[in-house]
């Protein structure tokens, strides 16, 4: 007699299937009558999270319904939540790294500004936790039948801390200049890119939420967790990051005064003199900048 699916197996496809449908909405919104030439960084880092996403959770809506009794699914179960899991908060971290450029230094080019380039640096240690985390990966059929997966305490415990540690230090760099009186965010013509730092920090603190709660979670199963909720929860965590994501990037509803504001920044750096510091190519100045990354739906 063939077995009827669990409860939270149940739960986990529909969770799935909601997600995948979310996905393609956010993904057409965000690419709708924009040509691939007008897909700057930023928003391709964005692009990028969707696509990932979603196919992070069409195959775990697979997997959730193959994976009992069938070591072959649930090893590939784990390899997923490493692989695409992985690159989603990969992605993550770097959309993050690129606002704290926009609000802090966006009239240096990247690689000639150190707090960009410190930044990048600290993702590196990323792919020594991901190799961690395969040697050390857990994918078991218990008697049962039912798939176990997770990671040892090693990968779980480096995985967590440097979530946390990363999360914090990124959020950490949009509170001081909305904190400092004498940043680049102060003025009557940046109130675009003070609630560009606002809605980001808010985005970073989610994911530091989500992050942390989702692998405490897995500490608390001391590595071995139902594939089921352990697909869940990722899915859970990829899609409310990119939702984050694409609130953060959807241009908040401002008054007349701030669009003068804004035109008028503009053309005073349009009359910049030729000795000042020159604008990175790809950005232009400010204003353009933030509307880079402001999308209008």
């Amino acid at each position: 007699m063939a077995q009827q699916p669990s409860i939270s197996a149940i739960i986990s496809l529909l969770v799935s299937l909601l997600s995948i449908s979310l996905m393609s909405v956010l993904f057409g919104r965000k690419t709708s009558g924009t040509s691939m030439a007008n897909i700057n960084y930023a928003r391709g880092l964005v692009i990028a999270l969707y696509v990932v996403s979603w196919a992070f959770t069409t195959i775990a809506a697979v997997l959730t319904s193959t994976n009992q009794g069938n070591i072959m699914s649930c090893t590939l179960s784990i390899f997923v939540c490493l692989s695409l899991y992985a690159a989603s908060k990969i992605i993550i971290y770097l959309f993050l790294i690129e606002k704290v450029y926009v609000v802090s230094s966006v009239t240096t080019t990247r690689k000639n500004t150190f707090l960009y380039r410190l930044n990048i640096l600290l993702l590196t240690p990323y792919t020594v936790i991901l190799v961690l985390m395969i040697l050390n990966r857990v994918a078991v059929i218990n008697e049962r039948d039912e798939c176990y997966i997770g990671l040892k305490p090693l990968a779980s415990i480096t995985l967590i801390l440097y979530d946390i540690f990363i999360s914090s230090w990124l959020t950490i760099l949009f509170i001081r200049p909305l904190m400092s009186t004498t940043s680049m965010l102060q003025g009557p013509s940046k109130g675009k890119l003070r609630e560009v730092a606002r809605r980001t920090l808010i985005g970073s603190v989610i994911a530091l939420i989500l992050s942390s709660a989702n692998v405490f979670t897995l500490v608390y199963y001391r590595g071995f967790e139902d594939s089921v909720v352990c697909l869940l929860s990722c899915t859970l965590d990829v899609t409310l990051n990119a939702v984050t994501v694409h609130w953060v990037t959807s241009r908040a509803r401002g008054g007349p005064m701030t669009e003068k504001a804004s035109r008028g920044f503009t053309n005073q750096q349009h009359n910049t003199t030729s000795n000042e510091k020159q604008v990175a190519p790809t950005d232009t100045h400010i204003s353009v900048t933030v509307e880079s990354y402001s999308e209008n739906y």
